[in-house]
């Protein structure tokens, strides 16, 4: 079925005389127009051929040495209707960094302050573990004082409740224990005076502006080969409760974590896993 399907594609370009490399979204979509046309193409059958065809050209462009393709990705982007296939409802499920991308970007945070480096790109390092590492919402990282990670084995945040919302503790994985011991380390060196965990200047250690905390994410994604348009510290937030449903936590427990009750949010991790756990499954089978 597999080669079916990519020779009717091979067959589909080459009468408009176009290269693998020079496939875009729009040709794609063009494509799934008229299989559906002629085939009756359900939503989860264009799912399958746009996983196809994305390994595909993954190849095809390794081999050429080429830029990744961004085909696939621009069109699922314009079609929610395919993107979601397999899920139970077409509604926006949370966008989270596969296990690949995490370890990169977890490695990448870990790594030691080289010299002569910023100081703020230590700091933003920091943001970026705290994010992936603990699930910690913007807000939550800018407001952080030094008392709430005492930087011990084990290692772990501890948020002061708000409002009717508990106190929380927050385990953090070893990679994310050496961004931090590092941002603390560096942090004495300067003497940025004050409490704040991630102080916007090393003179006053005031608190964080939301721009600049924002910007500083962009910039570890980026560095880390990234794609800093598409991901944000909510991604990084929702990849930690993601993986830690890969990690079998309860999901009592990652709500815990996260500071969420509500059901349908856990809900919602839920479905997306399943639905990585269908896909790798798809790309064993055809790989």
């Amino acid at each position: 079925m597999y080669a079916s399907v990519w020779r009717a594609l091979a067959q589909w370009a080459c009468a408009r005389l176009l290269a693998p490399h020079e496939l875009h979204a729009g040709d794609l979509a063009a494509f799934l127009a008229e299989r559906e046309a002629s085939h009756g193409l359900t939503r989860r059958h264009a799912w399958r051929i746009t996983r196809l065809v994305e390994r595909v050209l993954l190849i095809y462009h390794q081999e050429l040495g080429l830029p990744a393709s961004q085909a696939v990705t621009q069109l699922l982007e314009q079609r929610p209707d395919i993107r979601y296939a397999n899920a139970s409802r077409f509604d926006e499920l949370p966008d989270a960094l596969s296990a690949h991308d995490a370890a990169l970007l977890a490695r990448h945070v870990a790594r030691p302050t080289a010299p002569g480096e910023p100081w703020q790109d230590t700091r933003n390092r920091a943001a970026v573990a705290l994010h992936l590492g603990a699930g910690l919402t913007p807000a939550e990282v800018r407001a952080l004082r030094t008392k709430d990670l005492p930087l011990i084995t084990p290692l772990a945040v501890h948020l002061a409740g708000v409002g009717a919302q508990p106190a929380r503790h927050v385990p953090l994985p070893a990679w994310a224990g050496r961004s931090l011991h590092q941002w603390r380390d560096l942090r004495a060196t300067l003497g940025i005076p004050g409490d704040q965990w991630l102080p916007s200047t090393r003179s006053s250690g005031k608190p964080w502006g939301k721009v600049s905390h924002h910007e500083g994410v962009k910039s570890v994604l980026a560095q880390a080969g990234l794609d800093a348009q598409r991901w944000s510290a909510y991604s990084l937030r929702h990849s930690f409760a993601l993986h830690a449903l890969h990690r079998r936590v309860p999901p009592p427990q990652i709500g815990q974590w996260l500071g969420v009750t509500e059901p349908d949010v856990l809900e919602r991790y839920q479905r997306i896993r399943q639905e990585m756990v269908e896909e790798a499954a798809w790309l064993q089978e055809t790989s």
